[in-house]
């Protein structure tokens, strides 16, 4: 009695071929191929029909079993993963939900000017600062107005900007933002990073994607990742 060989066997053809793609497709590779108890039958099927003068090598068997203990290993752990990615989605969902009401800090460096006027922003100094100015700029790139802090220590810091130009007139609501420019005694650079800060009034859960915070006085929705502190 004489069987194929069994390196030429659909069942371990179909198996290399999931092996080699599992990272896109490994779940319906391993549906294609059958659950363990068709793999192990199929297995002693072959060893019982084997040819006496020529049977399968002991390193032919290894590898179909590591074969498919890999395939079945990568199916195991995309299942994994999707669970855990499910977790964390809900779990982001429900800190994010958590923050109504709460007052945030945020990765943030703009103003929204309403049809009041005004607006107030924040950064953070690596180092005291003798002299510290903020640059606005409208939505075109352009700077409107300039605020002398003075010296500053190093740290959170905020500020208030009327929503006026340097001649003192007012300037249309819409969308500005800052940008911080600090300097120590000697005339050398101090780092600063701005930031925004403002009530959370709503939340949305956007599916698959990052929930964003409707934040009080700021235009866009900021990402519950670019939040820094609670208030």
């Amino acid at each position: 009695m004489t069987t194929s060989p069994i390196g030429s066997n659909p069942f371990l053809s179909s198996l290399e071929g999931s092996s080699a793609s599992s990272s896109s497709s490994g779940a319906s590779g391993i549906a294609a191929l059958g659950n363990a108890n068709a793999f192990y039958n199929l297995l002693v099927t072959q060893l019982t029909n084997q040819d006496p003068l020529n049977p399968m090598s002991n390193s032919n068997l290894s590898a179909q079993l590591a074969q498919f203990s890999t395939a079945s290993g990568v199916q195991s752990m995309q299942q994994s993963l999707a669970a855990l990615t499910a977790q964390l989605a809900q779990s982001q969902s429900l800190q994010a939900a958590s923050l109504v009401g709460r007052n945030v800090v945020f990765d943030n460096n703009s103003l929204s000017l309403g049809a009041s006027g005004g607006s107030a922003g924040g950064f953070t100094l690596a180092a005291g600062a003798q002299n510290v100015q903020v640059q606005v700029s409208n939505s075109a790139g352009q700077v409107v107005d300039t605020l002398n802090l003075g010296s500053l220590p190093a740290g959170v810091q905020s500020f208030h900007w009327n929503g006026t130009d340097p001649s003192g007139a007012a300037l249309g609501p819409g969308n500005y933002s800052f940008a911080v420019q600090a300097t120590d005694a000697s005339g050398a650079s101090v780092s600063a990073t701005p930031f925004g800060s403002g009530q959370v009034v709503s939340v949305m859960l956007n599916s698959g994607s990052t929930p964003t915070l409707q934040v009080q006085g700021q235009s866009t929705g900021i990402p519950l990742t670019s939040v820094q502190g609670v208030m």
